[in-house]
């Protein structure tokens, strides 16, 4: 068995963490190795910050334009095209994570690989590249910058129904009738006045008392007044007990 490359350090994920500590590692004079599964940026680029709000001022400009004639402006039927605000979602995401990856490939001392890294040994990494084949490397230093993934709920039936996530409704090709919103925090908001904007019914299940926990309570109810405003439902201290179809298909 070959002996593993050895680094100065090792950063695991390069997100918005990973790719920063990696740069500063490698300029400091330490030969450095930083590990992504997927793509560089981690969520904020890729899944949360930048696409959102992408999509976001999508809806704004939707909004702005069936308000119009309270402005004197008179426009036809407002459609969404959503497949447009996809592909424009899209490109400036590539655009973002592509300038991330260039910061990080042009840096001396620093090498970008790309697989899913495994601890081999108290200091070793085995990585499984996309080709299948495994890459050993090892350093005295390590970092863990691994990120988050959407949680699933445990609710009876829900598995096995096509919900969505905070990633995957990013990739709709359709603006539902309809959508279902379990949670109410700062995510489940802005999806909900995206998605009504958009033209969709939207109802948002929160189980405790106020959306926005981390806010204080006159915070969260001038939130929900914006929201109702907006004709999006609002139920709290209401808990989903279980999911399924309707005859007609319907969730």
């Amino acid at each position: 068995m070959s002996q593993p490359t050895a680094y100065d350090a090792i950063v695991i994920g390069a997100g918005q963490a990973g790719g920063p500590l990696s740069t500063a590692l490698a300029q400091a004079g330490r030969r450095t190795a930083i590990i992504e599964r997927e793509h560089v940026g981690g969520t904020c680029i890729n899944e949360g910050c930048t696409p959102t709000k992408t999509m976001v001022a999508s809806g704004r400009v939707a909004y702005l334009a069936r308000r119009g004639a309270d402005y004197g402006v008179h426009t036809g039927p407002v459609t969404i095209d959503l497949l447009k605000v996809r592909q424009r979602k899209r490109e400036i995401v590539t655009s973002f994570r592509s300038g991330s990856q260039a910061r990080i490939e042009q840096t001396p001392g620093l090498d970008l690989i790309f697989g899913e890294a495994r601890f081999s040994g108290d200091h070793t990494l085995t990585i499984r590249l996309p080709d299948g084949a495994e890459r050993t490397i090892s350093a005295p230093l390590m970092a863990i910058n691994a990120g988050e993934r959407p949680a699933i709920p445990d609710i009876p039936g829900f598995a096995e129904l096509p919900y969505l996530t905070s990633t995957s409704i990013m990739e709709l090709e359709a603006v539902p009738e309809h959508l279902l919103i379990l949670g109410g925090g700062y995510i489940a908001l802005e999806f909900g006045l995206l998605f009504r904007r958009f033209g969709s019914a939207v109802t948002i299940i929160q189980r405790g008392p106020q959306v926005l926990t981390r806010e204080d309570l006159d915070v969260a109810e001038a939130a929900v007044n914006i929201l109702r405003e907006d004709g999006i439902t609002v139920s709290l201290q209401s808990q989903a007990v279980g999911a399924g179809r309707h005859g007609d298909g319907q969730v």
